[in-house]
């Protein structure tokens, strides 16, 4: 049998790793300490903030720029690819149980929500937003007025509940309701369309994610040689300390 590498982590290595864990910490917690205060309207700078709490100013802003690095990878590579991913799956369902009519309108909303949400503000920790239109051409010219119609149905029907949006119309006679806009009907000749506009935008999104942040080390790369200071402990924000 092979010698097995022993990989036990020994108690200092494990110590060290603890030690850095819990500095990184205390430097998020004043990230979102600023953030707060600054909405608050109860901070100016980071300058303030930083005489204030009695910690270094630059490796404060080295921890404001690798939040901001940080939420533009997030956004991109885990929370909007997994939206648009979760778009294709319901589409997918509702091909593969198109006899089940119960099932093909609740399925069909999922699909409009997920695709949509990536391409509205998202909104990060450090004052940034993010949106899918950001990345150019990541949609095809042919399909961008189906990716139109179904950004605007989620806005004004599907997560909103705009009446001018279904324009309706009360009967006189009786208690019916006719509206326009929102059944399978004038959805199911736009499945094809639809596809292909999920699967554009995956595998453009794909690509971008590729070319952005692909390797991870170099995109990280200024958060890695971020300067001495930043790996100090600054200690928790005064609000946070026991007493």
């Amino acid at each position: 049998m092979a010698k097995v590498k022993d990989v036990t982590v020994k108690p200092q290595e494990e110590f060290d790793e603890l030690k850095q864990y819990r500095i990184n910490s205390n430097w998020r917690a004043h990230v979102s300490n600023y953030i707060k205060l600054k909405k608050q309207k109860k901070v100016r700078s980071t300058e303030n903030y930083c005489k204030q709490e009695k910690i270094d100013h630059k490796a404060f802003k080295a921890w404001l720029k690798h939040i901001e690095r940080e939420d533009k990878h997030v956004f991109h590579i885990s929370f909007a690819t997994e939206y648009i991913n979760r778009a294709k799956r319901s589409l997918d369902l509702i091909e593969e149980y198109k006899d089940a009519s119960k099932l093909r309108m609740p399925l069909l909303r999922d699909v409009i929500v997920a695709y949509a949400a990536p391409f509205t503000k998202s909104y990060g920790r450090i004052f940034n937003k993010f949106s899918l239109k950001e990345i150019e051409n990541i949609i095809p010219d042919y399909l961008q007025t189906i990716h139109k119609k179904i950004c605007d149905d989620r806005d004004k029907i599907v997560a909103h509940c705009d009446i001018g949006a279904r324009n309706p119309r009360v009967s006189l006679i009786g208690t019916s309701i006719r509206m326009a806009g929102y059944y399978w009907e004038d959805y199911k000749a736009l499945i094809p369309d639809l596809k292909k506009l999920i699967l554009a935008v995956q595998e453009n999104l794909k690509k971008y994610n590729q070319e952005t942040f692909t390797p991870k080390e170099i995109y990280f790369q200024e958060s890695i040689n971020s300067p001495k200071c930043a790996d100090e402990d600054p200690g928790l924000p005064s609000g946070d300390n026991p007493r």
